[in-house]
């Protein structure tokens, strides 16, 4: 037995055997306990090692494991023939004053550039308000209709669960009364256990402008 399968065992057997050890130890250790397995998960040579039943090169998956749920092999094929492809445009949207005051008292962040219309007239080099970069990624799921359970991309997943962004960009200013929508393409496909793990790289256009307000790498993970 090599090594990486030695300590995988080692891996199985912790997860199958840690609620029932942490009930055998004293209350006072637990918490450690817990620290230190969360700890050692979130260690990147750990992770290494634990991730060698799932990998990508490249655009191509590698299988180690295969997709237990038929629909999500299915969806795993669709989605790899789709990479790099647009499989999506939205509708346009018009980013109102109201919407960046409402978001800039959620947030705190009041500044005149993004709520007052006649100074930012008056000094912006933008001779208008913009709104906040953040407002324009929170608009992502309503840009791309995923709060619209009606109408989900990912209509066969069981669950879809938003595990955060790989990277985010806002290359222009998204002045206040422009309209925007987004498109958005798959750029990568993970099988994942019980799922898949979806990269999709979304794209927020400002009308008649060459340049987005918003250019982010979002994951998620599809539960079946």
């Amino acid at each position: 037995m090599n090594v990486i399968d030695l300590i995988k065992e080692k891996k199985e057997r912790l997860t199958k055997n840690q609620a029932e050890f942490r009930d055998l130890i004293a209350p006072q250790w637990r918490d450690y306990w817990n620290e230190l397995w969360q700890s050692a998960r979130n260690h990147q040579w750990v992770n290494w090692v634990l991730d060698q039943d799932r990998k990508v090169v490249g655009s191509e998956l590698v299988e180690l494991t295969n997709c237990e749920h038929p629909k999500a092999e299915a969806l795993r094929k669709q989605l790899l023939s789709q990479l790099g492809e647009v499989v999506y445009v939205g509708d346009w949207l018009t980013v109102e004053q109201a919407r960046v005051n409402a978001f800039a008292e959620v947030t705190e962040d009041r500044q005149w550039i993004h709520t007052d219309p006649v100074r930012a007239e008056q000094e912006s080099p933008f001779k208008a308000t913009i709104a906040h970069g953040f407002l324009t990624l929170s608009l992502l799921p309503r840009l791309t209709s995923s709060i619209d359970g009606t109408d989900s991309h990912y209509a066969a997943a069981r669950m879809v669960v938003n595990l955060g962004l790989n990277k985010v960009r806002f290359p222009y200013p998204l002045k206040v009364g422009s309209r925007v929508r987004a498109s958005k393409k798959v750029v990568g496909v993970e099988v994942v256990r019980r799922g898949l793990e979806v990269t999709e790289e979304i794209t927020v256009e400002i009308e008649n402008t060459r340049r987005p307000a918003c250019v982010a790498e979002t994951v998620v993970r599809l539960v079946f």
